[in-house]
């Protein structure tokens, strides 16, 4: 009795072999970062979403989120007034969240999609609490001379969270003083900025003319 042709053995490609797309490796995010405040729609949306699914049950997620949206356009300004507080407090909360926000130093966010920096442009202000670590890092140095940089971060994050807020007063103002510096910078740097291209334009008129 002739045997019969058996099952071809799977290849270790299989479907997903050398043509198949490579996934993108998702950027790491840091867990402890502020999470971004809500808008006035998103409040609204979280709010009546369970409802459009109970009265419309037949749609699907993007029709859903249509819905949502027509239903956003035909509110009164006075039924938004409630979304735009609770938009207002949430961006008062991140902002306040984002200013004492210390980042894990352990965590290495991805460079590649960053656009390059012009180098004569102003630096942003300091925070206060870089103020703060920059008054104090040589000090907690010399006290812990075997520490990694890491370990320092880390320490210096600590001393910043048990600082009461009166002596964070003092660092808060050096933030503000170098945010008025820092702007009047940034408009001096935009004007000039202008006044290049304006010189570039009159350049490229004098060659034409040149030309002709």
């Amino acid at each position: 009795m002739a045997r019969g042709v058996g099952r071809p053995k799977k290849t270790d490609g299989g479907a997903k072999g050398a043509d198949a797309p490579l996934r993108k490796q998702r950027k790491k995010k840091d867990k402890n970062a502020p999470k971004r405040a809500l808008s006035a729609f998103m409040f609204f949306s979280n709010d009546i979403r369970d409802t459009v699914k109970r009265e419309m049950p037949e749609l699907e997620f993007l029709q859903i989120s249509s819905e949502i949206g027509r239903r956003w356009k035909e509110i009164s300004e006075e039924d938004r007034r409630p979304y735009d507080e609770l938009a207002a407090a949430d961006k008062k909360r991140y902002l306040e969240e984002k200013e004492d926000y210390v980042p894990d130093p352990s965590f290495e966010s991805s460079k590649s999609s960053r656009k390059k920096k012009d180098p004569n442009a102003p630096k942003r202000a300091l925070s206060a609490y870089f103020f703060f670590c920059n008054e104090i890092r040589d000090s907690v140095r010399s006290q812990n001379p075997n520490m990694k940089i890491t370990e320092i971060a880390t320490l210096l994050a600590a001393k910043w969270r048990e600082l009461p807020e009166k002596k964070r007063v003092k660092y808060q103002k050096m933030h503000e003083e170098a945010k008025v510096k820092y702007q009047s910078a940034m408009d001096d740097y935009n004007t000039g900025k202008a006044s290049h291209v304006d010189e570039d334009e009159d350049d490229e008129e004098e060659d034409l003319e040149e030309s002709d």
